[in-house]
């Protein structure tokens, strides 16, 4: 004879309920604004379209309430899609809409979708399992997901929840420990504590909306386990940044010169540029260095040692004779100069370089190649991956080039192993991204006790300190851009980050585990629970 398993939520493995409660119409409106509550919230949480940080440990919470306790069970994905359509939606916005508005809301629906299909197995699984695992279970598989893309080509690690909490660097010192992605884990489960506690509450007082109720126990643990972890990760931060703080080296006063478009394309688009060697190119040239020369010379007469420039803003090889003049004004300023040049054309395609002018006016011998081209602006070049650095008056200087910072277990990291101090960072970046842009540059520092000094060519360079802290910043919105010299103090850094030893691996591995046992133990279940039982 065969008996069927009790339809109950009574224990891990068993199924659950068939959600029978009628749904009315005032309940499903309310979790779907409850869901576009929470995508407004990610939106807006983001720099450049609110820079409401905060919202970052409990903007997914309305999500979870309109996924466990208003919507039907067969549509609590929905609540996970509408939340994240607003977070992709608010980053797709950062670069991509120079493809347009509708590709924007495209690409997002598409993230949004996936992530809404992702969203269909919590609530079984958190029912079957009476919620001991949900603090967990959707932070492990968004983080694990941020693991396993974060070194995608197309947009880097852009998306990582992590980079909202930049404007506080004093409590995301952690991640110089355990990775960046460490910290999204956090974020994420305060978020799910935070929604437990709130469920809990409605089960008291609205017990119809509960398919299956939180276990007092349930609660109890998770709460201590996500507010705890958060504690101490709040408290481990802390006592972190008080020991940079009082590691930090010699004070070094840098520049970021960002020239604008006004004589780099001549209203040329960035990405063509002018044909090298037309007489167009040689007149922008006399124009450009006219600039740099009267920039530089500002910096250096404000105290700066270190000067650096935007990325391929020489536009020819400028290790021939063309390039003499930019040793002479080291030589002439007493600065070291770092610039951005691109030796062939087309612009786009050949080698993207860094070079080096020390104060004796001799260019360093060795370049940095810039390793990540961006495809979405049509880089395509294959390069050295070689991380050279050089021995300044002022310390050990490391150098990359935009796009490479946004990768934490590649150029940083490795240029500080090398023995760099501090990082000189030219960049070109979008116009639309410029709101972006410092957050993955503050936890670049943070990740590996280092300053930063980007200099972007038009539109948003920034100053770091080796403890995150922000020294400086411009964001300009006009897509022209426009003309800033930076200047501010840094310190050289401690370089004793134990990321910077062991990059983020160990926590990747420890979280895409998790993330494929997880699965694995939900499709266990899955199958007990449709098993019969025979006597």
């Amino acid at each position: 004879m065969t008996v069927a398993e009790p339809q109950t939520a009574g224990g891990a493995g068993q199924a659950v309920s068939t959600d029978t409660r009628s749904t009315g119409p005032g309940r499903l409106v309310l979790g779907l604004a409850l869901s576009v509550l929470s995508a407004v919230m990610l939106f807006v949480m983001c720099d450049g379209h609110g820079n409401l940080w905060p919202l970052v440990t409990v903007g997914f919470v309305p999500m979870y309430l309109a996924q466990y306790r208003l919507l039907p069970r067969r549509w609590s994905g929905v609540a996970v899609g509408i939340a994240f359509f607003g977070y992709w939606y608010s980053l797709w916005l950062f670069g991509g809409s120079e493809l347009g508005y509708p590709f924007c809301a495209l690409a997002s629906v598409v993230m949004a979708v996936a992530m809404g299909v992702i969203g269909m197995f919590e609530r079984p699984f958190s029912e079957r399992t009476d919620y001991r695992w949900f603090i967990f279970q959707l932070p492990v598989v968004w983080v694990g997901l941020e693991v396993i893309f974060g070194g995608n080509p197309l947009f880097g690690s852009n998306f990582w929840i992590a980079y909202r909490m930049a404007p506080v660097p004093a409590l995301d010192q952690a991640v110089s420990y355990l990775s960046t992605p460490a910290l999204s884990l956090v974020l994420m489960m305060i978020n799910a504590g935070i929604a437990l506690l709130i469920m809990r509450w409605m089960d008291s007082h609205w017990p119809q909306f509960a398919s299956v109720p939180i276990p007092a126990r349930t609660l109890k643990w998770s709460s201590i386990i996500a507010f705890g972890l958060a504690l101490v990760w709040i408290g481990s931060s802390l006592v972190i940044n008080w020991q940079v703080n009082s590691q930090l080296g010699a004070t070094v006063r840098v520049a970021a010169a960002q020239t604008g478009t006004a004589n780099t394309t001549d209203g040329v688009e960035l990405q063509s540029g002018l044909p090298q060697g037309s007489p167009e190119e040689k007149a922008r040239n006399v124009r450009l260095q006219a600039q740099l020369e009267r920039m530089t010379r500002s910096a250096a007469g404000q105290g700066a040692q270190l000067v650096v420039w935007p990325e391929w803003i020489l536009q020819y090889d400028a290790r021939t004779a063309q390039g003499t003049w930019v040793g002479r004004l080291a030589k002439e300023t007493n600065t070291t100069i770092v610039a951005g040049y691109i030796p062939e054309s087309p612009l786009w395609t050949g080698p993207n370089m860094a070079g080096v002018w020390l104060p004796s006016g001799v260019m360093a011998d060795a370049p940095y190649y810039k390793i990540h081209p961006v495809i979405m602006e049509g880089e395509s070049f294959s390069t050295p991956q070689q991380f050279p650095t050089f021995r300044t008056p002022f310390g050990q200087l490391g150098v990359i080039i935009c796009y490479d910072h946004d990768f934490p277990n590649d150029s940083v990291r490795y240029e500080t192993i090398a023995g760099a101090e501090i990082m000189a960072v030219p960049a070109l970046d979008p116009v639309d991204i410029s709101p972006l842009r410092w957050q993955s540059l503050t936890f670049r520092a943070i990740e590996n006790r280092v300053p930063m000094v980007k200099t972007d060519v038009a539109w948003d360079s920034a100053i770091v300190n080796a403890n995150g802290v922000l020294a400086q910043r411009v964001a300009i919105s006009a897509p022209q851009g426009a003309e800033a010299l930076l200047v501010s103090d840094v310190n050289l850094g401690p370089r004793n980050a134990p990321f910077t030893v062991y990059g983020g691996y160990t926590f990747a591995f420890v979280i895409v585990v998790a993330f494929l046992a997880r699965y694995v133990y939900q499709f266990m279940l899955a199958r007990r629970s449709r098993r019969p039982e025979t006597c």
